[in-house]
């Protein structure tokens, strides 16, 4: 019995220590709820953010650009642990102590607003620093619920295709102004990547895709989209949904995304790394987010031009996320904290080019048509996929409706099952999701 009381005496312990160092940097004022000062006076803004890598760094660099061109506010910008941020952040703002600003994705933020856990920005806006009429508004419209801005868009990340120049102009497949010779039709999309996989060696491919996971969910999603289909749920109420596929447009989509794996075989089954395929030159082509600008552009002798995924049905349609700022909601409104968020919020999509860095396309109009912005190479290849960009369905459900599509879906690309199965099967799964 007394072995039993050890390992609690030692929690009791280390309870006491994180209770006292928390009380200990509460009274210094680094709380996101006390509206703490700096030693040189300013109003600290304590905010959350789940990048890594480049994305990171891009985003602490606007962060020190924003705090050296004023002298009123400061933002502490700390780095949260990807896998369980939104775990963290929904606990936090549930509890009142959440950050004073955080990123969210757009597909999280209905979430939040079942839960009243937002400020609507608009409404604390008295100054009217944020010029709504600047952004793009097929992105801006994913943050606005209920006529309400309860978050901030600072780009959109789209699928996008990628091009190895080299090769595809070695199958003959390039025009003399650079864009590839494709026919935009389902057919002329697969008889543009056949023509490449006669032309290649053994060593090369066609085609670089994941055979599972985000990545051709999201290529199905725009093919979805471009025949005209417009939802997986509905969007009567973010917290009272029903199933709304359009299943003959979604049978379409995965027919001609499975064709690709399966009766074409220009895409092979099962890479072990198809970004790893595509950068070291041994593929024509990939699909994947704007993000990996970033690295093929830092990759030496790779020769590659970017585009939007060509448009094969009657709509433009791809997919595409937003990464966007949320303030949340507090009991208690500090306006000196608030005042310097809003401050941060404008200034962050104000200097979008900062932001594209990492591949990102940026929430304002004004931004994408900038000097700035367009001089930076790449971007401005496929910027205009921000004006259809579809987005998910804005539930309670879309975190748990991706895992869905995509677990079904992926049985599709293997040939494991059928289209019609795959549907049958997520028409059943997303019943149980939103029961």
């Amino acid at each position: 019995m007394k072995e039993r009381w050890k390992p609690v005496s030692v929690v009791v312990c280390c309870l006491f220590l994180l209770t006292a160092c928390s009380h200990s940097w509460l009274l210094s004022g680094g709380s996101p709820n006390q509206g703490g000062k700096t030693s040189d006076g300013r109003t600290e803004v304590v905010m959350w953010n789940l990048f890594g890598g480049g994305d990171a760094e891009y985003m602490q660099d606007i962060v020190n650009a924003f705090n050296e061109s004023q002298s009123d506010y400061y933002i502490h910008n700390i780095m949260q642990e990807n896998a369980e941020y939104y775990t963290k952040l929904l606990t936090s703002m549930g509890a009142g102590r959440g950050p004073d600003i955080a990123i969210a994705h757009d597909y999280v933020l209905a979430e939040f607003v079942n839960q009243d856990l937002l400020f609507d920005i608009g409404e604390l806006d008295q100054e009217d620093v944020m010029q709504w009429e600047d952004f793009n508004q097929n992105i801006l419209q994913s943050t606005v619920f209920d006529d309400k801005h309860v978050a901030v868009p600072i780009d959109t990340h789209s699928q996008i295709m990628y091009v190895n120049n080299e090769l595809v102009d070695g199958a003959g497949l390039l025009n003399e102004d650079g864009s590839i010779d494709m026919e935009e039709s389902p057919q002329g999309f697969v008889d543009f990547f056949v023509t490449l996989k006669g032309e290649l060696d053994g060593e090369q491919m066609p085609f670089a895709l994941s055979t599972n996971g985000s990545d051709p969910f999201w290529l199905w999603w725009t093919f979805y989209t471009q025949l005209g289909g417009e939802h997986i749920l509905s969007e009567e109420s973010i917290d009272d949904t029903s199933y709304a596929l359009e299943e003959d447009k979604a049978i379409e989509a995965a027919e001609l995304v499975r064709s690709l794996f399966q009766e074409h075989e220009v895409i092979p089954l099962n890479q072990a790394d198809f970004y790893g395929n595509f950068q070291s030159g041994k593929s024509a082509v990939i699909t994947t987010g704007v993000w990996a600008t970033g690295i093929w552009e830092t990759t030496d002798g790779l020769d590659f031009t970017p585009m939007p995924i060509p448009t094969l049905f009657d709509e433009e349609g791809a997919w595409g996320s937003s990464h966007t700022l949320i303030l949340p909601a507090k009991d208690e409104v500090n306006e000196e904290v608030v005042q310097g968020a809003i401050q941060f919020l404008e200034f962050a999509t104000d200097h979008g080019e900062m932001w594209a860095k990492a591949g990102h396309i940026p929430s304002k109009d004004t931004v994408v048509e900038s000097e700035a912005f367009q001089s930076i190479p790449y971007r401005s290849d496929y910027a205009e996929v921000a004006d259809y960009v579809n987005f998910l369905d804005q539930t309670i459900y879309t975190r748990g409706l991706q895992t869905v599509m995509q677990e079904n879906l992926d049985r599709i690309w293997s040939g494991d099952i059928s289209p019609e199965e795959a549907f049958d099967q997520i028409e059943r799964d997303v019943e149980d999701l939103i029961d």
